[in-house]
């Protein structure tokens, strides 16, 4: 049974950690301290990573800088998943790229049946690798015995961007891998992870839960370490409709726009467009 991991405040002592590792982070990583550096202010199509939600990459300068690890945060049920198969099918297809997607909650079969129903099939097995808990599992026998989950998705993506040159990765999701190991001291091991995920050269999307009233993106301030956050939340419309909500939290060397757009998925495509009137 996965185990739910509480979300917390922090304390001012906690906070000044957190800072000490913040620059730590952006020393190790080349990323600015204070924001966009002129270094980076003009950037190509080629230096960016479509998401292809279309009316939303041009929102964010073109899409995703390359290299970035971004955190695809929500409440459940607001389609990360989705949005995240979405965006490495039509990497794959329309731009050449491979990719990964690591499921650590559901089965490769279960998400090959949804990827379906999206209108996403006929998928490059050699371009777009699935993989899901019980195949890391068996290449991995220390898996339930040591639980060091973050070791062993270290040693599975280094292998997979050596021998197959994998260039685009999610982790679905964060939360499932807390709910399988046990975290010692959450921000030093985040702090690592994050850094290897830049030192791996190559654009990562980590799913995280939000919760309900969406104050937090993930139970350890995954944010701070994150490159960008791409928050998806429900908007109660009157007394009887629901939207699904879209925004661009931060998103580092990019212009955005930080209002929140409306996302809609209608024959096979998200579309981003102006909230619809309350």
């Amino acid at each position: 049974m996965p185990i739910e991991i509480p979300l917390r405040c922090e304390t001012a002592s906690t906070w000044g950690s957190w800072q000490t590792l913040l620059r730590l982070y952006d020393d190790s990583t080349g990323a600015p301290q204070g924001g966009l550096s002129l270094k980076h202010s003009a950037t190509t199509s080629e230096d960016r990573i479509l998401t292809y939600i279309d009316g939303f990459d041009s929102k964010i300068s073109g899409g995703v800088r390359k290299g970035h690890v971004v955190l695809l945060a929500g409440t459940p049920g607001t389609m990360k998943s989705s949005i995240a198969l979405n965006l490495l099918y039509n990497n794959v297809r329309k731009n050449d790229l491979s990719a990964l997607y690591v499921s650590i909650e559901e089965s490769k079969e279960s998400l090959l049946e949804g990827m379906d129903r999206l209108g996403f099939g006929d998928i490059d097995e050699n371009k777009f690798f699935i993989v899901d808990i019980g195949k890391l599992r068996l290449e991995h026998t220390d898996a339930d015995i040591g639980r060091d989950w973050f070791k062993i998705l270290k040693e599975y993506l280094r292998k997979k961007v050596e021998n197959e040159g994998v260039e685009l990765i999610v982790i679905d999701s964060l939360t499932a891998v807390y709910s399988l190991t046990h975290i010692q001291s959450p921000r030093q091991e985040l702090f690592h992870f994050f850094g290897f995920l830049k030192r791996l050269g190559v654009t990562t999307f980590l799913i995280s839960e939000t919760q309900q009233n969406g104050s937090a993106f993930g139970p350890f301030h995954e944010d701070y370490l994150a490159d960008g956050t791409i928050l998806l939340k429900f908007v109660d419309v009157g007394e009887s409709d629901v939207q699904l909500r879209i925004r661009a939290v931060k998103m580092r060397h990019s212009k955005i726009h930080h209002g929140y757009l409306t996302l809609i998925f209608r024959d096979g495509q998200f579309m981003a467009t102006p909230p619809i009137a309350e």
